[in-house]
């Protein structure tokens, strides 16, 4: 008997890392998992100045909470990561990667080897991934209505963003869309106080500095000017010796060259990053040039892929108007509405864009729907890129299931990891059920039963009314790499902490 118990603490000690960075990771999954599904709640953030967010965006709680703690910063990390390429999907990561350590740390305790654990887990997840690519449905225009029920299951059910998404979407075009290096999220603006829409180009939320009322403008010629329009600051501070002021006067006399240079170009509007010099103003507005200053980055570089433009530097100014005219852009029309104080470039010669106006009378709720926005824009480009899966936690099941009858093929204690995947498959279904006020492990049940009976794959259950029902007849899609990214990060997290052995206090900063 002291022998064993021996043991138990042997066992205790070694796993004492491990179970701490768990015991981390539990606690930060603990905060979103109650927002997973259909019928998830909202969470709210408040900070130390009582400003609120009230959202159920997975990403948006992790990244606002505070948490110090290595292990918890080290799957927040992955969530950010998930975040910047995927854009969806967040929440499942962080509910499967708190469930694959979870059972980990079970199988632990029970004598497996970690290396062993390990193993198992890389391999089921190879072998999920793999289920997944034969059963994924490639999107084709046969099958197109599946991008509508994608966006609007992804918009959280809100009919008027989804319905948002997918007009852009065809504005766009499947070529766009399956382009790489093109972020369909970027399309979304949100603007508190405007009207939701959808428009065929640009739009800018800035007022002209030379516009007062409304105005049209057709086959415009457009220059963006990724820079200050005025004279260096150092200029300026040298103002107060004579030298200093010669220099000054030859930097202005330069600036009035390079707006009377942008005149004669027949530059219709100016695009700049920063502020434009009064005296250039002037000329520009003599010579008919509309001008637009202190524009985001990200607008600017819109702006200039719709129209095809090459953004500038100040310094390519003293190029010739030959060669300046290779960096313009061209657009059938701009429209300037004074009211709302915005831009629409529409019908640029360069890349086809499209931009989705999302609002609320609050910058709370704006932010809010941008988000949803921007998780619909990124599930639907990416299952119009890489195909769909059942949604609404069938998938999830019915791999569980197969992996079941794989385990049997597997010798050595590697099978133990592969439990892990699993039962953390089941996890994100039990939570969502659990959400939306069932006995989950009553109705996974009658899930799994269901199957059994009827012979299908891909089951899982009405959220409001508790029925079951055939996830690819009714159309509940998940995009297919939205899935598979999850599951290997969730993957990449368990092995990373399943293999801390010790955590040990680093030297002292020295900040003097």
């Amino acid at each position: 008997m002291k022998n064993n118990e021996n043991e138990f603490e042997k066992t205790k000690l070694r796993l004492s890392a491990l179970r701490n960075n768990i015991d981390a990771i539990t606690s930060v999954v603990s905060t979103v998992e109650g927002t997973l599904g259909p019928r998830g709640m909202d969470c709210m953030i408040v900070d130390d100045y009582g400003n609120a967010i009230i959202t159920n965006d997975g990403v948006t709680i992790l990244n606002e909470i505070s948490t110090s703690h290595p292990g918890a910063r080290l799957l927040i990390n992955a969530v950010m990561s998930q975040e910047r390429e995927v854009g969806d999907g967040t929440t499942t990561l962080t509910v499967l990667a708190g469930a694959l350590l979870s059972y980990a740390l079970k199988m632990a305790e029970m004598g497996v080897p970690i290396h062993k654990i390990i193993e198992g887990i890389k391999k089921g997840i190879q072998v999920v991934i793999e289920i997944i690519e034969t059963e994924k449905i490639i999107v084709s225009e046969d099958n197109s209505n599946i991008m509508k029920k994608v966006a609007y299951i992804s918009a959280r059910e809100d009919m008027e963003i989804s319905d948002s998404i997918c007009k852009a979407a065809e504005i766009i075009g499947i070529e766009m869309l399956n382009n790489h290096s093109f972020k369909f999220s970027d399309c979304i603006e949100a603007i508190e106080g405007s009207q939701n829409g959808v428009f065929s180009g640009v739009v800018l939320d800035k007022r002209p500095l030379n516009l007062l009322e409304d105005y049209t403008l057709n086959d415009a010629k457009i220059m963006v000017l990724d820079d200050v329009f005025d004279i260096d600051e150092d200029a300026k501070k040298l103002l107060v010796t004579e030298s200093g002021l010669k220099n000054y006067l030859e930097s202005v006399e330069i600036i009035k060259s390079w707006a009377e240079k942008i005149v004669n170009m027949k530059v219709n509007l100016l695009l700049c990053d920063r502020m434009i010099n009064p005296m250039a103003m002037q000329i520009l507005s003599d010579g008919s040039v509309i001008v637009v200053d202190r524009v985001l980055n990200s607008q600017l570089e819109k702006a200039a892929r719709h129209c095809g433009c090459k953004m500038l530097k100040k310094s390519a100014l003293y190029k010739n108007i030959s060669d300046l005219n290779n960096y313009c852009g061209m657009a059938d029309k701009v429209i300037y509405d004074a009211e709302k104080e915005q831009i629409l470039i529409q019908d640029g010669h360069g890349k086809p864009y499209s931009t989705i106006i999302v609002s609320a009378s609050t910058g709370e709720i704006t932010r809010e729907k941008e988000r949803i926005a921007k998780d619909a824009a990124a599930s639907l480009q990416f299952a119009i890129k890489d195909g769909v899966v059942p949604g609404g936690g069938a998938l999830e099941i019915y791999c569980s299931a197969l992996l079941k009858e794989y385990r049997e093929d597997i010798t050595g204690m590697e099978k133990y990891g592969f439990d892990c995947i699993i039962e953390a498959l089941k996890k994100p279904f039990l939570q969502m059920v659990e959400n939306s006020g069932f006995n989950s492990l009553e109705i996974l049940e009658k899930v799994v039963t269901s199957a059994k009976i009827q012979e299908k794959k891909f089951l899982s259950i009405d959220f409001e009314s508790g029925t079951i029902h055939d996830m690819v007849v009714k159309e509940i899609f998940d995009p297919a790499y939205v899935k598979i990214s999850a599951l290997q990060k969730a993957g990449e997290i368990a092995e990373a902490i399943l293999r801390i052995n010790l955590i040990l206090r680093g030297k002292e900063t020295n900040c003097s």
